[in-house]
């Protein structure tokens, strides 16, 4: 065995002589690890730099550190394996013993001359996918490559346990220990879960088999994916050997045939019940079962009845159920392929014509639509629940059901996919952030163009208001400016609910930016008097107010309207709006200095952060929480803790927004320096965004710690940029915040 082991299938793993080493807490240094061990040749530094850091983080001086790090794990007395230069680094891994190299080695050429010893001790160093938890997801070519890297993985494991379990047939309790971990691996392969099936069926376990059969037909299903008969021909195969010597045996062999057809003594009714019980085998209920076959009560009561006589179907309090599942997937596949996607097609409509209720559901309407044939129908499905998901914090779920609604539409043309994609880009883009925003708002702002050559409007205005929110939160405010603009110009012919959302949107979103805010204003009072006389409801029109409301220094007109905007968002399931509601209360809070109503309003925040997508939502609820923890017990460790991983999160603005009103509380307590630097990077921040109103608090606070540190050169610059910014369009707060601090008189200097 080699002294130097690295296991990169699962959790991150060095063992050196038996021992597992701590690894370095910073995970890009545990990525670089990987990345270098997968490479054979030199990479050169740009490269490396380029692909886990950014410019703010001195990448240069980031990446020397990490490599000193790796030394520590990888160098040996006498044996150097990490190699850098001044142009390139490489990992020497020709005596390191890397789980993934030996699983693509053995299956490159190896399977058929190794031993069942050989591939066993490989199949067995399997503990996960491809360096589980360091996607690093906000790194695209790092992130990208990682996924790579997964799927190529999870190829080789499943070639190497299909031969295994190929290899031992002969000995099926040999083999059920891999045929189970090929079904974990790949749970919609039809063909894994039946070798699972014959395995069971071979060392008498029939109930078990019967348990992986129904399994494995509800996943399919639900995955959308065809069933292609090889888990029924599996479960059939064993029926003419010998009875089995299990005592439980009898459950596969004294169970009722199936009808293939009518029975003598069947009513006709009865065999298109059972159809129809199959399908929505295993929720199969009286009132669905009514909807859906058009029988009338008493003809689908007769059906039951006797279905229930020949104990094929039993009525229980969680509704109808199949005595043997077997008969429900055999009955399934025994419908005309064409006549099964019409049934599919009309349990879908009728789940559809009802709003969703829960998750099960939701699984319910996707799968129908999916089976249906109908790609628009199944499209819509998938919108339908992914909104739903939102609505109840499900984020995972609605990013699912908005990926596989946008594979859908690579099979429609024309303005139907345009709609249809831009709907579910607004889903993923609510459910999680963007891998790529910057792909991203490219997208969705070449949809958004689509759709306004094809006359779609409100699609068009919903795409160019997407793009605008993405570019807004990744700092790109000058394009967030000019995509809000187009916004509210797409839907000038549109209809009267369409112009009032645009206007309203684009007010709201100028008013965030701090351009054009007498426009913002017009727009705004365009928007009221439209919806008003409409009688048209939306939360971008109370939103926008409180924002104009907080910059003219209004503080109890835009918490009302605030307060007014949250209420309407939670109303609409709109968790992100409620968010920034909530957000945009707290900073009222902060700058009336009611720091034990903040902190409540926090524990609002947090709670509604951690539910939302993985952004930086929860990360700046924890911040601000740590803020007032701050200002009401002076400890000023838990925010600089949180600070690192908001910083993390991308969020320029927030960012800037807690440090300005950290070093507030920093001046008070004469931590002058630790305010001058908190101050001097939200103006870093402020400046990249353009935010006129933090620049001027930023220049305000550094004019003062300047004055209190003796900085006169300092405190004249500061102080002459701040009041040339009183000269633009500046917040009320801001310009109030920024003249107190101007004109303090002399304190106590920092001792």
């Amino acid at each position: 065995m080699n002294a130097l082991t690295l296991n990169l299938l699962g959790d991150l793993e060095v063992i050196r002589d038996g021992q597992v080493l701590p690894l370095p807490p910073s995970r890009k240094t545990r990525a670089l690890l990987a990345y270098l061990a997968r490479h054979s040749r030199p990479l050169g530094r740009e490269h490396l730099c380029d692909l886990l850091w950014e410019l703010p983080d001195d990448p240069r001086g980031s990446l020397r550190w990490s490599l000193s790090k790796l030394r520590r794990l990888v160098d040996t007395p006498g044996r150097p394996r990490l190699r850098a230069d001044r142009l390139a680094v490489s990992l020497d891994t020709a005596d390191i013993d890397i789980d993934v190299t030996g699983l693509h080695a053995l299956c490159n050429g190896g399977l058929a001359e190794a031993d069942i010893e050989a591939l066993e001790r490989t199949a067995d160093r399997y503990r996960g996918p491809f360096l589980e938890g360091l996607e690093l997801d906000r790194f695209p070519d790092f992130h990208g490559w990682c996924l790579a890297e997964r799927e190529a993985a999870i190829r080789a494991q499943t070639t190497l346990l299909t031969t295994l379990v190929e290899r031992l047939a002969d000995s099926p309790q040999h083999a059920l220990h891999h045929a189970h971990a090929w079904v974990r691996l790949a749970p919609f392969n039809e063909t894994a879960r039946a070798q699972l099936v014959r395995l069971l069926l071979s060392l008498h376990r029939p109930r078990e088999a019967e348990q992986q059969l129904q399994l494995g037909v509800r996943l399919i299903r639900e995955a959308g994916l065809p069933l292609n008969g090889q888990l029924l021909r599996a479960w059939r195969e064993p029926k003419s050997s010998p009875t089995p010597l299990s005592e439980n045996a009898d459950t596969a062999t004294s169970l009722p045939q199936v009808p293939g057809g009518a029975h003598p003594d069947l009513p006709g009714d009865t065999l298109e019940v059972m159809r129809w019980a199959a399908l929505l085998a295993p929720d199969t209920d009286f009132t669905t079962l009514s909807q859906v076959s058009g029988l009338d009560t008493n003809r689908l009561g007769v059906a039951l009845e006797a279905a229930e006589s020949h104990q094929w179907l039993s009525s229980g309090a969680s509704g109808l159920h199949f005595t043997n599942s077997v008969m429900a997937a055999e009955l399934y596949e025994a419908i005309p392929p064409v006549r099964r996607q019409v049934m599919h097609r009309r349990i879908a409509e009728w789940l559809a014509a009802s709003p969703l209720n829960d998750m099960q559901q939701a699984s319910r309407l996707t799968y129908h639509a999916q089976a249906s044939g109908d790609l628009d129908l199944a499209t819509r499905a998938m919108i339908e629940s992914g909104r739903f998901c939102l609505r109840n914090f499900a984020n995972e779920e609605a990013q699912r059901f908005a990926q596989q609604g946008l594979a859908l539409t690579d099979g429609m043309t024309g303005t139907r996919r345009v709609c249809l994609a831009l709907e579910l880009h607004d889903i993923l883009y609510s459910a999680a952030p963007l891998a790529d925003w910057e792909a991203g708002a490219s997208a969705v702002v070449a949809l958004a163009e689509q759709a306004l050559e094809h006359g779609a409007l409100a699609h068009a205005r919903l795409g160019y208001q997407l793009a605008s929110h993405i570019r807004w939160a990744h700092g790109q405010w000058s394009d967030a400016h000019e995509q809000t603009l187009q916004a509210e110009r797409a839907t000038r012919c549109g209809d009267d609910r369409e112009q009032v959302i645009a206007m309203a949107e684009t007010a709201r979103c100028l008013a965030m930016l701090e351009r054009d805010l007498s426009q913002a204003a017009e727009l705004l009072e365009r928007a009221r008097e439209q919806a008003t006389r409409r009688h048209i409801g939306h939360p971008a029109i109370p939103l926008a107010q409180g924002l104009l409301s907080l910059h003219q220094d209004r503080f109890d007109k835009a918490e009302s309207y605030f307060r007014e905007a949250r209420t309407l968002c939670k109303a609409m399931g709109d968790r992100l709006g409620e968010f920034q509601a909530q957000e945009s209360l707290l900073l009222i809070d902060l700058e009336r200095d009611d720091y034990a109503q903040a902190r409540e309003r926090c524990a609002q925040l947090q709670e509604l952060g951690k539910r939302l997508r993985d952004g930086s939502e929860a990360p700046y609820a924890n911040a601000a929480a740590a803020l007032c923890v701050y200002a009401l017990e002076d400890d000023f460790v838990p925010f600089g803790v949180a600070l690192v991983t908001l910083r993390h999160a991308d969020a320029r603005h927030r960012l800037a927004t807690l440090l300005l009103q950290a070093a507030r509380l920093d001046l008070a307590r004469a931590r002058t320096k630790t305010a001058r630097q908190r101050a001097g990077e939200a103006l870093e921040h402020s400046r990249v965004l353009e935010r006129r109103s933090e620049q001027l608090l930023a220049h305000a606070l550094l004019a003062e710690c300047a004055r209190r540190l003796g900085d006169e050169d300092g405190r004249r610059e500061h102080a002459r940029t701040a009041e040339a910014l009183l000269q633009e369009p500046v917040a009320g707060w801001a310009r109030r915040r920024c003249q107190t601090l101007l004109m303090l008189p002399a304190a106590e200097d920092e001792a």
